[in-house]
Order: structure tokens, then C-alpha cells, then sequence
């Protein structure tokens, strides 16, 4: 008989078999199922993870690139010409109306050029670039409107010399600043400072949205230490190389990637285990090739950007240097302050128009034009209006010169006129003339009315010269050659002009040493009273005795004194000499003695006036019976300084007599204005008397003259006894001359003095 029970029983134990084993096996694939899912978000966190750093780290990687170009281009922008020429000209002693301000405009407009040029969509790099001086005051800002006490310091000792980041400025702590100082010859002469948009920067770099949700994502902190501050921060700061920055992820954890950890997602698991377990493997492989994927197409990306904007950048440098290139060519050949071809460009041309006039037979002609007397404008009214006379000569002289011929400036007032086609040499004369013509107007400079005069010099090839260095220096010669007969002329180059500059050149260096030689020597022509007929002075007269040139002709030897720089020198010893034998005739009898000055001398006032003290100091010579001989044309330059020259030198007792008195600029103003005590007639009136009737006139009337202002009169060069009877007549004080004595020494003229001061009048 069967077992109900017992069947029931296996039936049972055979049901309870396979529910547990099925608990079990779900037990042991739950526990899978969840070890697997749990590895699967680990691992997937940690891909997450590495994508982020290599995101971050990708984007590090390309602001270190992008400030290493900021820096420079703050480089290439301190060596701007435009930023190197307002320095080096400023060194030079440039005017800020006409040079300088011109060169901080320049500067300027490439500034805005820099900054406008440097762009991400609508946003720029650079939110302001300035230019700071050496003292840290603002030369150039592209700011509209630039802080009022904006300086700027360099950060470290001295003068720093390399282009920087700097994000510690005192004075603005909130910026992102390039600092590029610029340094010439060694010495710090400003920075270059720009202003860095950070906001743009870094969205134009992460490829966000600066206005977007996800544009703060990123920040770039100044230091780790700030990292505290940020929270839910993803994975460690990235230092961003060559900056003091560091860049970090604060994206928090996607819902897609909390995805296999949810509570409903267990749930589904659990229903679907296998599927999802195959699902979830697939899907972390799949994750994993889309992460390697989406990696390499993110660095292709940037790369392609990198390399448009360096192809970008190269066309745009190639621009630049071709504009910089074209800028050199112009400097080097063209002057800055008139536009007018320079001393190499007009070279150039002078060469290749005598190349062009040997080969078809016509000549070349040239002017060497000179201002005269331009030192004063630049001395009385400042380099600001030399250079607007400068500018307004070259404006005058340009309406006489047609598209063919050439105006060029040499020097600082040194012009050449070249004309390439000179057929008749007649023409020269004519437009030589015509040139002078032009200064006839008056300069207008600073609402006030200059006249100026010019000087030329005119060689014409091939006589006066087959090169181009020849045909110029010749040119030189004639114009110097014209400025030593009076200025305001033309002189055409004769030949032996270079042999007569080398023998004064020749002439002033044996001068130099003449005084250590023994060589200069002082006469002294006496000065007689004309009613007694005594010596109640003399004039001392320079002679040289040179052991090569023999006797110099004394009508030479000042001139080569003066041009030399040797008249302060050789004025100071014949003060002294001359002082010095006055002191010892007064032991015979009462003397004055006269020194001519020359106008070198009174335009030092300072030093001549501690000359004349040495001189009366060392000899002991009483001031009063020191005379001292002004020249006219010394009052013609009517500065305050000689005038309280000669007002010192009369209150201290020296005597002043007026030279050369009649001879081309007399005028009563100089006897009103200035303490002459002696008024001299020149020898070439007296020659004339009593045979030329104007010449006598004119005598009459300068003694007339003199007597009314209570001055003596003292007649030069009376050689005749008819001269001196007419002198006496009219009452002149006194006279010298050879009738009386020629120039002689010291000794004999104290023997002159001993015998009662009287002298043999023949």
C-alpha cells in the first residue's frame, strides 16, 4: 500500500530543495547584483573623474597658452617703433608740441589697434592697455577715461626687465595685469601694463557661454589656498603653467551618473537582474569607449582652434612687420620733423642724378642753404619755435622746387637744393636769388613776427666736383665762404676754398699753444690828449710771432681765435698782461689802458666778469683806469645779460668806450641806453678828412653828438697833421694814430711816459 503521507512529504522536501536552492541562487545573485552595481558605479565615478581632470587639465593647458601669448604680445609691443622712437627722441631733446605728442598719438592708436585686434566674439582680451613712465605716471592710456591718479610701480627692487603676469598690484589687488617694462641702454624708461578681461578669457577658452548657467562651472584661483572656499569642488586644483593661477572643476555628480545607485533602480534590478546585468556591462564599455572618443574629438577641437588662431596670427604679424618694414624705410630716409628727404636719401639722389648728367652731358646744381643766426630763436624762444621755423622754411623753400629736383635737410638748420637738369649756368645766380627772396617775409612763430636771413653755398658739377660727397663738401665751403663776408649772400665754390679752411684749421691748432710758447706778445698805442698833447692812455694791440707761420696779420687773428674756442682763453691774457703793465706805469705817470673785448667774451658774462676781477686782483690796478673797447655789433644782439654786464662794470668804476662807432649799425639808443663813457670814430672817417666832404661832415657831426651826451671823443688812425688840426677845431678829446706813435712795447712806452707823457707829432 502507497504513503500518502510520505509522498506528501518528499513532495515537500523535493518543493523546499529548489525554493531554498532558488533563495540561495537569489540571495547569492542579489549579493552579485549588487557587488556588480557597486563596481560598476565605482568604476564609472572614476572615469567621471578622469574625464574631469583631463577636461580641466585641457583647459589649464590652453590658458597657459593663451597668457604665454598675451606676454607676448606685451613683448612685441615694447618693441613697437612707434614706443622705441618716443623714448629715444625724448632722450634727444624733442619738443613735446612737434615731436612728442605726435609719438604718444601714434603710440596710442596702435594701442586701441592691439586691443581692438585681440577678440573672442564680442568680447576683447584686453579691457585697457596704458603706457606708465620710468616715475610711474600714465604717458598713454587706452582707457576713455583713465584714473586721474593712476601710477604705476614695478613690484620688484630696481627695474625689472622681463614680461610678467602680475595679480598682486597694490593698486588694483582685483586684476589680471601684464607688466612689460621697457629698458634701453641699460636703464628702465617705462612699462607697458595691459588689463586682462578674465571673464571672457576663460569662457572663450572652456567653450562656455559667458551670459549660460554652466559658465560657473570653472573658476581660476590665485593661489591653492582659495580652493577651501569652493565648494563641491571636483578633484584637486590644476596648476595653470607659467601663471601663478590654478584652475578648478565645481561641476557636481550628473543624475546620469547617480543612476545605478537610485532606490526605483534597485527595484527594476531586481525584476531584471540579468537583463540589466548584461545591460550595465555593456553600457561601462560602452561609456568607456565614448569617454576615450569625446576625449580625442575635445583635443582635435582645440587643436583646430589653436592651430586657426596661430594661422590667424601669423597673417597678421606678417601685416604688421610689413607696416613696421615700410615705417623703417621712411625713418631711415625722410626727416621726422619736415617730411624732407634726410642726409642719406639725398645722397642717394645726388649720386644718381651725376650719373644721369655724365652720361647724357648736363650739369648738376646744388645749394647748401644755411639759417643765419638760427642759434638765437632756439636760445631766446626754446626748440619749440626752431622747430617751427625749421618746418616753415621747408614749406617756402619746397614752392621753388619742381618734382624732379630735391629738397633735403642735412642738420638741425642745414638745407640742400638739388637740381639734376642745370643746363645754363646763368640760371644758378637766378635761382639763388630767388631762394634768398623767399626770407625776405617775416616767420610768424607764437603770434609774433621773426626775421631770419639764409646763406648759400652753390657748386655745380662736374667743375666743382664728379662725386657726390665732393659736389656737397664744396658746396659747405661756398656757403661758409659767403657766411664770413657778411651772410644773407650767395657764394659760388672757387678752388682753393678747402686749402684756405685747412690753413685756419692749420692756423688754430698752432694757436692753441702760441701763449705756452711765448709766441703772443701786446703793443700798446698811445692815446694823446689832444690839448696838451700828452699820453693820458693806450690801447692794447695783439700780435703773433709764430715759429712756422712767421707774423700773423692781426685782422686774422682774432677770427682764428674765435672760431677756434680759444678767444675766452686769449682775452683772459691780455687782461691780465695788459692790467699788469698799466699797474706798473702809474709809478711814472697816470695812464689808463684799453682792451678791446671780444662779442664771444660778453655772451659768458659770468666768466668774463671774474676775468677782469682776477686781472685787476693780481695786478693791483685800479678799476678806474681800466678802459674796455665794445664793438657795436655786440649790442645788436640786445640781451638783458650784456646790457647788466656793462651796468656791473660802471658801477664798479670801469671806463666803457663804444668802438668802431658809424661803421654799418650806429644808433643813438645804444649811447641812450648803455654807460659809455668813450666814444670812438673809425679810422675810415678820418681817413677822408679833410679832402672827402662826407667823410668830414659826418666826423663834425659824431663829435657834435658826443659832446651834447657828455661823452669823449676819441678819432683812431690820424696819420696827417691836417687831420689832427681838424680834430682840435672841433673840439675832439682825443686821438691816436701814427702821426703820433705806432704800436710799441711796454718799456718804451713807460720811457714815452717818463719824458713828461709828451710825443714828437710829425
Amino acid at each position: 500500500m502507497s504513503d500518502p503521507q510520505g509522498k506528501k512529504s518528499r513532495s515537500r522536501r523535493w518543493l523546499l530543495v529548489p525554493t531554498i536552492a532558488g533563495g540561495v541562487a537569489l540571495v547569492v545573485y542579489l549579493a552579485l547584483l549588487l557587488v556588480t552595481t557597486w563596481v560598476a558605479q565605482d568604476r564609472l565615478t572614476h572615469s567621471t573623474a578622469a574625464r574631469h581632470a583631463l577636461d580641466a587639465q585641457l583647459h589649464a593647458n590652453a590658458l597657459s597658452y593663451f597668457y604665454a601669448e598675451r606676454l607676448g604680445d606685451l613683448a612685441n609691443l615694447r618693441r613697437d617703433q612707434a614706443v622705441q622712437s618716443f623714448f629715444v627722441n625724448r632722450d634727444l631733446g624733442m619738443s613735446m608740441k612737434y615731436g612728442l605728442q605726435a609719438s604718444l598719438v601714434s603710440i596710442r592708436e596702435v594701442l586701441i589697434e592691439r586691443v581692438g585686434e585681440k577678440r573672442v566674439d564680442s568680447g576683447p582680451f584686453f579691457d585697457r592697455i596704458a603706457l606708465f613712465d620710468a616715475d610711474g605716471t600714465i604717458l598713454v592710456d587706452t582707457a576713455s577715461e583713465p584714473p586721474a591718479a593712476g601710477r604705476w610701480t614695478p613690484l620688484e627692487p630696481g627695474f625689472p626687465t622681463h614680461v610678467r603676469l602680475v595679480v598682486d598690484a597694490p593698486r588694483y589687488p582685483d586684476a589680471i595685469l601684464v607688466e612689460a617694462p621697457i629698458v634701453m641702454a641699460g636703464r628702465g624708461r617705462g612699462t607697458l601694463v595691459a588689463w586682462v578681461n578674465e571673464r571672457t578669457t576663460l569662457a572663450a577658452l572652456v567653450g562656455l557661454d559667458p551670459g549660460g548657467s554652466g559658465f560657473a562651472r570653472y573658476r581660476l584661483l590665485r593661489s591653492a589656498a582659495e580652493l577651501a572656499g569652493i565648494e563641491s569642488a571636483v578633484g584637486a586644483p590644476v596648476e595653470v603653467s607659467g601663471t601663478p593661477f590654478f584652475l578648478v572643476d565645481r561641476e557636481r555628480t550628473s543624475l546620469d551618473e547617480r543612476l545605478l545607485t537610485s532606490r526605483w533602480f534597485l527595484f527594476a534590478l531586481i525584476l531584471l537582474a540579468v537583463a540589466l546585468l548584461v545591460g550595465g556591462w555593456m553600457l561601462l564599455g560602452a561609456q568607456r569607449q565614448n569617454l576615450v572618443l569625446q576625449t580625442r574629438m575635445d583635443v582635435a577641437r582645440v587643436q583646430r582652434r589653436k592651430l586657426s588662431e596661430h594661422n590667424e596670427r601669423l597673417r597678421e604679424e606678417i601685416k604688421t612687420r610689413k607696416e613696421y618694414e615700410r615705417r623703417l624705410i621712411y625713418q631711415a630716409n625722410y626727416d621726422a620733423l619736415t617730411g624732407l628727404p634726410n642726409r642719406t636719401l639725398a645722397m642717394d639722389r645726388l649720386e644718381q642724378s651725376l650719373m644721369i648728367a655724365a652720361r647724357e652731358g648736363h650739369r648738376v646744381l646744388t645749394f647748401y642753404l644755411d639759417l643765419d643766426q638760427f642759434k638765437r630763436i632756439n636760445d631766446s624762444l626754446g626748440h619749440a619755435a626752431g622747430d617751427e621755423v625749421l618746418i616753415q622754411t621747408a614749406e617756402r623753400v619746397s614752392a621753388l622746387v619742381s618734382a624732379g629736383d630735391t629738397l633735403a635737410r642735412l642738420a638741425a638748420d642745414e638745407f640742400l637744393v638739388i637740381y639734376p637738369d642745370l643746363r645754363d649756368p646763368v640760371d644758378a645766380a637766378e635761382r639763388a636769388q630767388a631762394l634768398l627772396g623767399l626770407f625776405a617775409a617775416p616767420f610768424s612763430i607764437e603770434g609774433r613776427e621773426i626775421f631770419l636771413t639764409a646763406t648759400l653755398g652753390i657748386a655745380v658739377s662736374p667743375c666743382d666736383g664728379k662725386t657726390a660727397e665732393d659736389l656737397l663738401k664744396n658746396a659747405d665751403l661756398a656757403m661758409k665762404e659767403a657766411k664770413d663776408n657778411g651772410r644773407a649772400r650767395y657764394s659760388f665754390y672757387v678752388p682753393g676754398l678747402d686749402v684756405q679752411i685747412r690753413e685756419r684749421l692749420s692756423m688754430a691748432n698752432l694757436l692753441r699753444h702760441a701763449a705756452e710758447r711765448g709766441e703772443l706778445a701786446l703793443l700798446y698805442q698811445p692815446l694823446i690828449d689832444l690839448r696838451s698833447g700828452r699820453v693820458v692812455a693806450a690801447e692794447a694791440l695783439l700780435r703773433w710771432t709764430s715759429e712756422e707761420l712767421g707774423v700773423v696779420a692781426p685782422d686774422l687773428l682774432v677770427p682764428v681765435a674765435e672760431d677756434a674756442g680759444l678767444i675766452e682763453h686769449i682775452g683772459g691774457w691780455v687782461l691780465e698782461r695788459a692790467c699788469t703793465a698799466a699797474a706798473q706805469w702809474q709809478s711814472i705817470a697816470p695812464c689808463r689802458v684799453a682792451v678791446n673785448v671780444s662779442s664771444l667774451q660778453l655772451q659768458a658774462p659770468e666768466s668774463f666778469s671774474e676775468q677782469v676781477d682776477m686781472a685787476l686782483k693780481h695786478s693791483g690796478l685800479n678799476a678806474g683806469l681800466l678802459e674796455l673797447e665794445i664793438t657795436e655789433g655786440v649790442l645788436l644782439r640786445d640781451r638783458p645779460t650784456i646790457g647788466a654786464l656793462l651796468a656791473e662794470l660802471d658801477r664798479r668804476g670801469i671806463r666803457l668806450s663804444l668802438d668802431d662807432f658809424g661803421t654799418g649799425y650806429s644808433a643813438l639808443s645804444y649811447l641812450r641806453r648803455f654807460p659809455f663813457h668813450v666814444l670812438k670814430i673809425d679810422r675810415t672817417f678820418i681817413a677822408g678828412i679833410p679832402d672827402n666832404q662826407e667823410d668830414t661832415e659826418l666826423t663834425r657831426a659824431i663829435i657834435a653828438m658826443a659832446q651834447a651826451l657828455g661823452l669823449s671823443v676819441l678819432a683812431e688812425g690820424v696819420e696827417r697833421p691836417e687831420q689832427r688840426d681838424f680834430l682840435v677845431e672841433q673840439g675832439c678829446d682825443l686821438a691816436q694814430g701814427y702821426l703820433f706813435s705806432r704800436p710799441i712795447d711796454a718799456d718804451a712806452l713807460a720811457a714815452m711816459l717818463g719824458r713828461n707823457g709828451a710825443v714828437a707829432q710829425s
